[in-house]
């Protein structure tokens, strides 16, 4: 006898059934999301809702068919949304449309609009009719005033508008991020405006960056201190403009593809503790430290502590899990953080976060994977082009929706401005680490690589073609998603195994 093997392709259903079975959150996340949007569109009293869901568990629990017992779940799972999205709902019990003392604070830099600037506030209190009244409440700030910046404590006497735009559907998303309403902000309504000198470890790293860029291009160096430290506010508008026309806002603000890049710094600096007993789980405990850190010092934007979140409960299941899963550990971050603020689910930052993950997990990593045996660099280059597209295409349906362009260009710039971001984010986080006297090599590069990304970017929006005005309508971006879901479904139907044969046969001499 002797034996003759190949490899055999199939697509089977049974494949796809066992790949979604390993991912049990995955499974759990999906019903739990449809509970939330649900809450849009059906009014349910929160006693019918909880009873609903009760009810689903028992009778998952005893019914005997299989397929009766998992729409039990389903509905379950959706009724819990649906609670919990209810439960957060909160009640305002500031005064609406009339004058009131308020203390605000200014969270993050004001963004220019036509004529005016817009920021979110923090309602800290207020008062009326000579009571005060502790709060937390988050508004929109519509500020004519240039004397107002990011941190600054503001006692107004102004009002509260539960309207925030005179679009319905845009109130009401608004609405579902947090916000109760909008205040204005001018100069003949702050009565005073308290301003302490910053003590952050981000405004003490911007100081330091700024003491070695004395004299350097101050683009360049507007965009080491966005992506590394988070602070934006010298940021020229033609070069906002042309980052949001490219498409590659994502590269300007601190977030998961940044913290990725501090996280892939740090595990290769502690590569060496892997050669000792237990060496891997104290690496990954430092490396989350790092992430943290890193996070505190770009401000700890609620964009960032979300990705840091979801990035922690992945480090935390690759240290702890034998059969790691990334797609599962990234769904129960998901879930747990929908579960502690569901309006998350409507956050521009956290869907566009998810769904990049979520497109490097499922597409970029396997087919980095398949990639045949070639040098380190060549990997490098590939991966990094690989997770640039992917990344790019999963968020396109949204950015379209949110924003009302498509760009086009910046799928094809987007893995070569990669390697320019992991250039200044690396120098950023060695330059955090070394004295500034060891720092000016590392700001050189970060310099250099900010120039040069700075100039892509500027040289690609100046193209017609660079972007398509195009804003894709809500029931546009839930195709686009299912298409990809399906291309998803086929991909985990795929399975390539080798097939041995045993032919017999007589041996004639």
């Amino acid at each position: 006898m002797y034996a003759s093997d190949h490899w055999h392709n199939s697509f089977s259903i049974s494949h796809l059934g066992h790949r979604v079975a390993s991912m049990p959150m995955f499974v759990v996340l999906i019903p739990f999301i449809v509970g939330i949007l649900l809450y849009d569109y059906v009014e349910v009293e929160l006693w019918l809702a909880s009873s609903l869901m009760l009810v689903a568990v028992v009778a998952a629990l005893f019914t005997l068919r299989r397929g009766i017992g998992w729409l039990y779940v389903f509905v379950a799972l959706a009724m819990f949304g649906y609670v919990v999205t209810e439960l957060h709902r909160e009640d305002v019990q500031m005064p609406t449309m009339q004058p009131i003392d308020m203390d605000v604070e200014v969270v993050g830099e004001p963004a220019q609009r036509d004529g005016y600037r817009v920021a979110e506030g923090r309602v800290l209190s207020w008062s009326s009719g000579g009571v005060a009244h502790d709060s937390d409440y988050t508004v929109q700030l519509w500020i004519r005033s240039d004397t107002v910046r990011h941190g600054d404590v503001l006692h107004l006497f102004s009002e509260l508008n539960p309207r925030i735009s005179r679009h319905e559907s845009y109130d009401r998303l608004m609405h579902r991020r947090g916000y109760v309403g909008g205040v204005s902000v001018a100069d003949y309504n702050i009565i005073a405006l308290d301003r302490h000198a910053p003590t952050t470890l981000q405004s003490q790293a911007v100081a330091k960056f700024r003491s070695l860029y004395a004299d350097s291009d101050a683009d360049a160096v507007a965009m080491v201190e966005a992506m590394t430290l988070g602070s934006r506010v010298n940021i020229s508008p033609e070069l906002r403009d042309a980052y949001s026309r490219t498409g590659l806002a994502h590269l300007v603000a601190i977030s998961g593809l940044h913290l990725g890049i501090v996280a892939m710094v740090i595990a290769t600096l502690l590569l060496p503790l892997n050669l000792i007993h237990r060496g891997h789980m104290l690496r990954n405990v430092l490396i989350i430290v790092a992430l943290w850190l890193f996070v505190a010092i770009g401000g700890a934007s609620a964009s960032l502590v979300r990705a840091a979140v979801m990035f922690t409960v992945l480090q935390l299941a690759l240290m702890w899990s034998r059969n790691y899963n990334a797609l599962n550990s990234l769904s129960a971050a998901i879930f747990a953080m929908l579960v502690y603020c569901p309006n998350y689910l409507y956050d521009v930052s956290f869907q566009l976060s998810v769904m990049a993950v979520m497109g490097i997990v499922v597409w970029a990593v396997p087919l980095v994977r398949s990639l045949p045996r070639r040098s380190v660099v060549e990997r490098w280059v590939l991966s990094t082009a690989a997770v640039g597209i992917v990344a790019t295409l999963w968020t396109m349906p949204i950015v379209s929706h949110t924003f009302g362009n498509i760009p086009i260009i910046g799928i094809g710039i987007t893995p070569l401005l990669l390697f320019t971001a992991y250039v200044v984010v690396v120098c950023g986080v060695v330059m955090l680490l070394l004295p500034a006297a060891l720092s000016l090599p590392f700001a050189w590069g970060a310099e250099w690589a900010a120039e040069l990304q700075n100039e892509i970017t500027l040289r690609a929006a100046d193209y017609s073609w660079a972007s398509i005005d195009y804003a894709l309508s809500g029931e546009g971006v839930a195709v686009c998603y299912a298409l990809y879901a399906i291309v998803t479904c086929l991909l985990w139907s795929y399975s390539d195994h080798k097939v041995i044969k045993l032919v017999e046969y007589d041996d004639y001499k």
